[in-house]
């Protein structure tokens, strides 16, 4: 398997086998299964620097978390408010966003922290997403609202003032059911889809809607490949569809007729499509459904390739880059997360969050402490010195400067004899 590029992660509402699953999607073979943390709820499972895997309970108010090649879950139990209806993971992997009906919680995972909680929506959220920087996060709910979040800003103003979204659209008449952001950061395209059958793609840099694709069936999720030529949304009676971005209309507000669908569609799910995922190389399309199936699709041709048959309703599938660790259960995850705190950290001790880090250099086993400091980009450490060592650096730091100002004064010297 060491030259199995991406692979499948899956999970369903029954519980009866494992909780979720990777596949190999050449073959339909099962690689791993992760186990004991019940049935994982629609869009609650994320992977956490390709190393842990992370889901949230669709009964409990609890999250798992597993090493990417072991079976068993950390022991570390993450308790939550309530049960929850979407998480996500930062890039980097150092935040994740749980939503909690309609409250989003920011939780730091190296300290377990909660650095602040929003609460804009007015109904329950459907879906979290980040941009691929971690800079901002998108959420949506049943409300019909998508909000865009500056994540500094949230974290840096809770409890000061009253935190506002950086834009705020209400186009949808009807929950929304999915959303997906594209590659650029605050540059991206973004998409969402609706129960109200309508598809809507956004300019994220200037909050504008670029196109408003009108279905004839209420949609249920929605992808767009890597090349961002094509769209696709999956639909409540089974159909997926696919649309051209590169071809769009004039207008900004189509509707996509019965013929067009046709001539787009895959056909294959018997009932709602619950997830879409597209692989890198844009080549193949993965998708689950209440109809207890995972199907693998060729884009091109629209024609299945297999189908993964399942226990229960797909809550989740993604693609992900396999590595090379999940296939070598020799190799220890060092897995340190500590539990999620129950209340708010206030803004004032955030600098002052610690995290200890093994250091190898010259003894095997020696210790640095490392101070934390939330920024935009991630985590910044710096190794805490003693005083000695302060006014050493500084001693040398003074002789640099002497040295390079002698230098600079006998070469300003010799250019103007010269002259």
């Amino acid at each position: 398997m060491s030259d199995c590029v991406e692979v499948a992660i899956t999970s369903d509402s029954s519980d009866q086998l494992w909780s979720c699953c990777a596949w190999d999607v050449r073959t339909g073979t099962h690689l791993i299964s992760y186990k004991g943390g019940g049935a994982p709820g629609a869009r609650t499972l994320g992977v956490i620097n390709n190393q842990f895997i992370i889901t949230g309970n669709m009964v409990k108010p609890m999250l798992h978390i597993w090493p990417i090649n072991r079976h068993e879950a950390v022991s570390t139990r993450f308790i939550l408010s309530g049960r929850p209806t979407a998480v996500t993971v930062s890039p980097d992997g150092n935040y994740c966003l749980v939503a909690v009906h309609e409250i989003i919680y920011v939780y730091q995972l190296a300290t377990g922290a909660m650095l602040a909680n929003v609460s804009r929506h007015y109904q329950a959220v459907t879906v979290i997403r980040f941009t691929d920087d971690g800079s901002h996060f998108i959420s949506a709910g049943m409300d019909g609202m998508v909000l865009v979040w500056s994540l500094a800003q949230v974290i840096r103003i809770y409890q000061k003032q009253t935190i506002n979204a950086l834009y705020s659209f209400s186009d949808h008449a009807l929950p929304v059911t999915d959303l997906f952001i594209g590659k650029g950061g605050m540059k991206a395209l973004f998409c969402t889809a609706s129960i109200d059958r309508a598809c809507k793609i956004y300019d994220l840099s200037s909050g504008s809607m670029l196109l408003n694709l009108v279905f004839q069936d209420a949609l249920s999720s929605v992808i767009i490949d890597g090349l961002e030529s094509n769209v696709f949304v999956g639909t409540s009676n089974g159909p997926i569809y696919g649309f051209n971005i590169l071809a769009a209309p004039r207008t900004k507000d189509y509707h996509v007729d019965r013929k067009q669908q046709q001539k787009n569609s895959f056909l294959g799910h018997k009932k709602e499509v619950t997830c879409l995922s597209v692989s890198i190389d844009s080549d193949t399309l993965l998708s689950g459904a209440a109809d207890e199936n995972v199907i693998i699709w060729h884009i091109k041709s629209r024609q299945q390739l297999r189908v993964i048959p399942h226990k229960g309703t797909i809550t989740n599938a993604h693609f992900i880059l396999a590595p090379k660790a999940m296939f070598n259960q020799e190799i220890k995850i060092n897995a340190f997360f500590p539990p999620f705190q129950k209340l708010v950290l206030p803004a004032e001790k955030t600098v002052d969050l610690c995290v200890e880090v093994g250091v190898s250099e010259k003894k095997p086993h020696k210790k640095q402490k490392y101070l934390e400091h939330s920024g935009t980009g991630g985590n910044r450490f710096s190794v805490t010195t003693t005083n000695q060592e302060v006014v050493k650096l500084k001693k040398e730091n003074h002789h640099l400067k002497m040295v390079n100002k002698e230098m600079y004064e006998f070469i300003v010297k010799n250019i103007m004899k010269e002259s």
